[in-house]
């Protein structure tokens, strides 16, 4: 009796720790000269497709867990604060309501989809010679 318990309270805590993240990293790119960092290696040919810069460096990165249906606030360094909100999961979809701040000034506010495991690229602003862009990681 008490195996059948410990075998049934051992599948209710297995099931339950199935989480919902999220990765979100800050990237400038820019048509310096340099090396891309490392950690983007995987990311950097999509980032050259979609955004033509030749150099990619990574500024910040914060992983979280959803929880219910709060808004997960996300501080990427420079100044850059993201605001992510899980609103719902349809044919394993993510919808997500995105908003992006450097200070108090809003800079990006979109509602996105995402595919698990699939890198999403969103365009901030331009500073100067470079660009901002956040790519976002769910991961279930």
């Amino acid at each position: 009796m008490r195996r059948l318990v410990a075998v049934l309270l051992g599948c209710v805590l297995c099931g339950s720790v199935h989480a919902t993240s999220i990765e979100a990293r800050l990237i400038r790119a820019s048509n310096e000269d340099g090396k891309s960092d490392a950690q983007l290696a995987k990311l950097v040919p999509k980032l050259k497709k979609v955004f033509g810069y030749q150099l990619y460096k990574q500024l910040g990165i914060q992983k979280a867990d959803f929880k219910d249906k709060r808004t997960l606030r996300l501080d990427l360094g420079e100044g850059i604060v993201v605001f992510v909100t899980h609103s719902e999961v349809e044919d394993k979809v993510h919808t997500l309501d995105f908003e992006m701040f450097s200070g108090r000034a809003a800079l990006v506010k979109s509602t996105v989809h995402v595919h698990p495991g699939r890198t999403m690229l969103i365009k901030g602003p331009d500073v100067g010679d470079t660009l901002l862009v956040i790519s976002l990681v769910v991961v279930e």
